[in-house]
């Protein structure tokens, strides 16, 4: 990716990120009724059976969900270092982040609605939104990068948006995050993403530099 541009989109979800969460930890009429204008419909399609696909796909988004995958491309030679370990690094910043460091940072509670499934920690940003949008761009951004078939490149890529909606939509259909978790969440990990791409070409140029004859 270009650095202006991906420079200019971090600062873009960077700066959404924080007008967001001023607007979440003010408790705004503006956030609350947008997400119990998002939650409402969610709720009437509550089913047994939706539930069990909601709790299936949040359980394979762990961030450790990812983890096999992750050693599985870290241990092969032929992605071990183009794709494992940019992969590993940037989710595990996306882990480290999240869920450990801003989450108790904000101190916000998950919502007091109809939880279908035992949550922990705090609600915002949403972790597994997070990490969803980490790994399913991150995994799209390498796919465009090394792969050249064209047709598999747009597959892929439909998926993996499809992917991190899915978890984002679950999450908040069970009742543990509100919209603006989840799309918190989203925005960290874009943020996330973009400086990992950015400190990627930095390195890249350093070492491409040090191979110049002095």
């Amino acid at each position: 990716m270009n650095p202006k541009r991906t420079t200019l989109l971090l600062l873009t979800a960077f700066l959404l990120f924080i007008a967001l969460t001023v607007l979440v930890v003010t408790e705004h009429t503006l956030v609350q009724n947008f997400n119990h204008d998002f939650y409402s419909p969610l709720r009437g399609l509550i089913t047994p059976a939706l539930t069990t696909v909601a709790t299936w796909i949040g359980s394979l988004t762990h961030w450790y969900a990812y983890a096999p995958v992750i050693l599985l491309l870290l241990f092969l030679p032929r992605t071990r270092v183009n794709v494992g370990i940019p992969l590993a690094l940037t989710l595990s910043a996306s882990a480290l982040l999240g869920p450990i460091i801003l989450k108790n940072i904000f101190d916000i509670e998950r919502p007091d609605i109809n939880q279908l499934i035992e949550p922990g920690g705090f609600g915002y940003p949403s972790g597994h939104a997070m990490n969803a949008a980490v790994f399913f761009g991150m995994c799209t951004i390498l796919m465009l990068r090394y792969v050249g078939n064209k047709p598999l490149k747009i597959a892929f890529t439909a998926f993996a948006i499809l992917a991190a909606l899915a978890v984002g939509l679950s999450r908040i259909y069970l009742g543990v995050h509100t919209a603006t978790d989840v799309i918190g969440g989203y925005l960290a990990g874009s943020t996330v993403i973009c400086a990992a791409i950015l400190i990627e070409n930095r390195l890249k140029t350093h070492r491409e530099a040090d191979r110049q004859p002095k």
